[in-house]
């Protein structure tokens, strides 16, 4: 009964001791990192607070020479997910970032999974290996915008 009892014990420190969980990275930065270390982080890379906007769950960053609004959804200073947004008066800007973020995720991830493929609306989802999801989109319609939605959880 003991050596059952260690077995089980010994399974159970392995499963636990098995490795960190690996997340995406945002510029560089580890999403596992807390939501205070990355806004900090952030500033340092140009990035600025909008206090306007900041609530408990959300803090809204805002890069002026990038015109890139950038959304961390947190709970308990865990980051669950972030979203970085483009806007731009003509679709040729946006569709030129699409185009290049593209290239750069499949690179890092292989093809996507296109959910939309048109002129005016992609949506391109990424299988990142566990790290968490990824989504780029781009609506060209009125106001044309690009999105990456960057997310810890898993499915």
């Amino acid at each position: 009964m003991k050596k059952l009892l260690f077995a089980m014990m010994a399974l159970v420190t392995l499963c636990a001791c098995k490795g960190e969980r690996e997340y995406l990275d945002f510029r560089g930065l580890s999403m596992g990192l807390s939501a205070k270390v990355m806004c900090d982080s952030l500033k340092q890379k140009g990035f600025e607070l909008d206090t306007t906007l900041t609530d408990e769950q959300t803090i809204v960053m805002n890069n002026a020479k990038e015109l890139c609004r950038l959304d961390i959804v947190q709970h308990n200073d865990t980051i669950t997910d972030m979203i970085e947004s483009y806007s731009a008066t003509y679709n040729d800007s946006t569709t030129e970032i699409y185009q290049r973020l593209h290239k750069e995720f499949t690179e890092l991830y292989g093809w996507a999974n296109m959910k939309h493929n048109a002129d005016l609306h992609k949506e391109a989802a990424f299988q990142t290996g566990g790290k968490g999801k990824l989504t780029l989109i781009l609506h060209n319609t009125y106001t044309p915008t690009l999105s990456i939605h960057y997310s810890t959880e898993d499915k």
